[in-house]
């Protein structure tokens, strides 16, 4: 049987490792100068400087209209571009970097948004994305997808997509876990990024509607240790570098509006959940829970591939 959320709402602290190696990723900042990427670079100088790091940023231009026939060509208008966005984004930039020490790389790129991003990601062999978030309109969505969402589908390294509310490093971090491969990569990837004292809180959504058969290693470990047991293995599991508070809280309902509403009772800044990638019925379940979350876009959200942490 499922043990009760009072049975299993426990905390423990994770302390420091002096042997640890110091973290130091790789950060890809992917932004476009608009309003809504300031947060995104705000949070990716507070997470270089915390990490020493110096991020990477990556603007994307749309590729260039085709000429009409009678006349206006696209030459004068892609390069005015260009400056615009790069002065814009060169403003955000030094608006985020109050160290002298944070220093960035730049480059341009031309195309598909989402495409160009994970692209430059590949070949750069970035850890961590880091983007603007902003709810879009259902006829926005009809015309193109999000250009967030369609990264965290296609990237193979976590995505961390931030709304206007966050710009600091997180202090909570609500993790959506079922005890699988990617939820345990998303709970190892967020604790890197809570900051000093942060909290992290894993969060079990038990569907009304649970199957009691044996359907996947993630429910054998429900089913034969009870989730008291398999929360406890999971703390153990997180050995961090930095000292962080974490607790363990039971759910039952619909995945995406528990989460939504948990993350909003205890203030949490950021939802992070595993994209599972190695079976077609687990991509369409938590890739229908990622949407909603994104599409809401009432919180940052942190997705992060089965097979990196």
């Amino acid at each position: 049987m499922i043990a009760r959320v009072s049975d299993v709402m426990t905390n423990s602290q994770i302390q420091p490792d002096s042997a640890a190696v110091a973290f130091k990723p790789h950060v890809l900042l992917a932004t476009d100068g608009a309003p809504a990427a300031r947060s995104a670079t705000s949070v990716a100088a507070a997470l270089a400087l915390r990490w020493t790091v110096s991020p990477h940023v990556v603007t994307v231009l749309p590729p260039p209209p085709v000429p009409l026939e009678l006349g206006v060509g696209s030459i004068a208008w892609q390069p005015d571009l260009e400056a615009d966005l790069r002065e814009e984004v060169d403003r955000q930039l030094t608006a985020c970097s109050n160290d002298a020490t944070l220093h960035w790389s730049r480059e341009t790129s031309v195309g598909s948004p989402a495409r160009e991003i994970v692209r430059v990601a590949e070949r750069r062999k970035s850890d961590l994305i880091i983007l603007g978030l902003r709810s879009h309109a259902f006829f926005h969505r009809v015309l193109r997808d999000e250009t967030a969402l369609s990264v965290m589908r296609h990237a193979l390294v976590p995505v961390l997509a931030v709304t206007p509310l966050l710009t600091r490093t997180p202090r909570r971090i609500a993790v959506a876990v079922d005890f699988s491969r990617a939820s345990i990569a998303a709970a190892r990837a967020a604790i890197n990024l809570l900051d000093d004292r942060g909290t992290l809180i894993l969060v079990y959504v038990e569907p009304f509607a649970e199957p009691l058969g044996e359907t996947g290693d993630a429910y054998r470990v429900i089913y034969t240790q009870g989730l008291a047991d398999a929360f406890g293995r999971l703390r153990q599991e997180l050995v961090g570098t930095e000292r962080a508070t974490v607790e363990t809280v039971a759910l039952q309902g619909a995945v995406a509006p528990q989460l939504l509403s948990f993350a909003a009772r205890v203030d949490a800044d950021v939802i992070a959940v595993g994209s599972q990638q190695h079976s077609i019925t687990h991509r369409a379940f938590v890739g229908s829970v990622t949407t909603a979350l994104a599409r809401v876009a009432n919180r940052s959200l942190l997705v992060v591939p089965p097979t990196r942490a």
